[in-house]
C-alpha cells in the first residue's frame, strides 16, 4: 500500500467517524443542528446568511471569545447552503485554525455588533492547508449523505404500507409532496 492510500484511508475513517457521531435532528434543518452543537460544545454558534456573493470564500468562520459564527452565501439553493455551512461545521469539529484577515465588508456583515480585535479565529476557505480542507469536504458530504438517507418510519411519510420507504432506502426519499407513482 502507497503512503499516500494509508493516508487517505486514515482520512475516511477520521472524516466518517466525526459525521457518523454528529446528532442530526429531525426533521434535518441548519438552525436545529446549530443549536445540538451549540449544546455539545457548550458555546453558542450563530448562522449568519451573508448577502450576494462575494469573490471570497463560499462560507466562512469566525470564532470570538464567546461564540463561533458561521457565515453562508443566501443567494443559492438550500442544499449548496447546507452543505457550506457543514463545510465551515467540519472545520469547527476538526479543531482547525486559519489566520486569513477578516475584511471589513465581511466582518460588517457577520458580525456588526463586534469589533474585529474581538475575533480571535477567523477561517475563509483559502486559509487552511489542502489536508483541512479535505476533511472539512469529506465531513459535510458525509453528513449530508447521512441526513439525506436516514430511514423514516411509514407513520412519519404518510406511507402506511411502507412502499415509499422502501424505495427511498434504494433510492433516496421521495420528494416532499409528491405521491409515490405520480409524476
Amino acid at each position: 500500500m502507497r503512503q499516500e492510500d494509508h493516508g487517505d484511508a486514515e482520512l475516511w475513517r477520521m472524516c466518517r467517524e466525526i459525521a457518523e457521531a454528529l446528532p442530526l435532528p429531525e426533521p434535518f434543518e441548519m438552525p436545529a443542528l446549530a443549536v445540538t452543537l451549540a449544546r455539545i460544545r457548550g458555546r453558542p454558534l450563530e448562522l449568519v446568511p451573508l448577502p450576494g456573493r462575494s469573490r471570497g470564500p463560499c462560507g466562512i468562520l469566525a470564532s470570538t471569545d464567546r461564540a463561533d459564527y458561521i457565515g453562508y452565501p443566501s443567494d443559492t439553493s438550500v442544499l449548496h447552503q447546507q452543505h457550506i455551512l457543514l463545510h465551515e461545521v467540519g472545520h469547527l469539529l476538526c479543531g482547525h485554525t486559519g489566520t486569513t484577515a477578516l475584511g471589513s465588508a465581511a466582518s460588517e456583515a457577520l458580525m456588526p455588533h463586534l469589533s474585529g480585535e474581538l475575533i480571535r479565529r477567523v477561517l475563509g476557505r483559502s486559509a487552511y492547508s489542502d489536508r483541512q480542507e479535505r476533511e472539512a469536504e469529506l465531513i459535510a458530504s458525509l453528513v449530508l449523505q447521512r441526513a439525506r438517507h436516514r430511514v423514516r418510519t411509514p407513520s412519519e411519510d404518510g406511507d402506511p404500507d411502507g412502499r415509499v420507504t422502501r424505495l427511498g432506502s434504494v433510492f433516496g426519499p421521495a420528494p416532499k409532496g409528491r405521491a409515490a407513482g405520480h409524476g
